[in-house]
C-alpha cells in the first residue's frame, strides 16, 4: 500500500500514513486537528530506465527542464556512470577535451608574447 504524507498545520510535523490509494486520504490525529496532504513527486521510473551513457535519451528527457535541473539530472547520470564502472568516462572525456583547448588557448598566448 503507498505512503502518504501529511503536514502538521500549525507546527512544522509531518507524518506518513500508509492508505489504500482508494480511501479518502485525509488524516486526522487524536486531537482531532486535520493535517494537510503533502504532495510529492512520484519517484517510480515506470519502466523508462534510463542510460546513463545516452546522449539521445539525455536530449530527449531534458527538453524542458531549466538549466539547474538539468545539472541535477546530469549529476544523478554521473553517479550512475561511476556505480556502474567506478569512474565517469564522458566527465572525463569532457575534462580531457577542456583541458586540451586551455592548452593550446595558453600555447598561442604564449607565441604572442
Amino acid at each position: 500500500m503507498p505512503l502518504y504524507l501529511y503536514k502538521h498545520p500549525t507546527k512544522d510535523e509531518y507524518i506518513e500514513v500508509i492508505q489504500k490509494m482508494n480511501e479518502e486520504h485525509i488524516f486526522i490525529d487524536d486531537e482531532g486537528t486535520k493535517w494537510e496532504r503533502v504532495w510529492t513527486k512520484p519517484n517510480a521510473s515506470m519502466g523508462m530506465n534510463a542510460d546513463p551513457d545516452s546522449p539521445s535519451q539525455f536530449v530527449e528527457k531534458t527538453k524542458r527542464y531549466s538549466v539547474g535541473e538539468m545539472w541535477d539530472y546530469s549529476a544523478e547520470l554521473k553517479d550512475k556512470r561511476i556505480s556502474k564502472r567506478g569512474h565517469d568516462q564522458i566527465g572525463e572525456a569532457h575534462e580531457n577535451k577542456r583541458k586540451s583547448k586551455m592548452n593550446k588557448r595558453r600555447e598561442k598566448r604564449s607565441k604572442k608574447s
